[in-house]
């Protein structure tokens, strides 16, 4: 969904022709309108990411973990229900780790980037409050 694309490095963007908007100092792709789901450019099914890390956004680092803000304005941490490699067994896992330390990288990621905070969709469920 282009609501939940990440935004990209100046370099990352040069590694694809497709076309891309400004943000700042990062840049979001922009889908093709009417064509529906579409894989991210930098997505090998069968390898991964093909960026180098210093490239790939923070935001697919955390996969299937988002931040969302709710209607009252609380920034939520969230789950995408339909990732197949998180079942639910593993969440406490999860919660662990955000609360061992990925939660405050979270929080400087946000304060350098504001575009990981997303509107909240039902789609998500809530982990907790950041």
């Amino acid at each position: 969904s282009v609501w939940e694309l990440p935004t990209f490095s100046e370099a990352a963007a040069k590694r694809t022709d497709m076309k891309m908007t400004q943000i700042g100092e990062k840049y979001r792709i922009q889908l093709p309108k009417g064509k529906g789901a579409q894989p991210c450019p930098f997505l090998n099914p069968a390898s991964g990411c093909t960026l180098p890390p210093e490239e790939k956004p923070f935001a697919c680092s955390i996969w299937p973990v988002r931040v969302m803000k709710d209607a009252q304005g609380k920034l939520l941490l969230t789950l995408y229900q339909g990732c197949d490699g998180m079942p639910d067994s593993n969440i406490p896992k999860l919660i662990q780790l955000l609360d061992d330390g990925l939660k405050a990288r979270i929080i400087e990621e946000i304060e350098r980037d504001d575009s990981l905070i997303l509107p909240y969709h039902p789609n998500y469920k809530i982990l907790g409050e950041l």
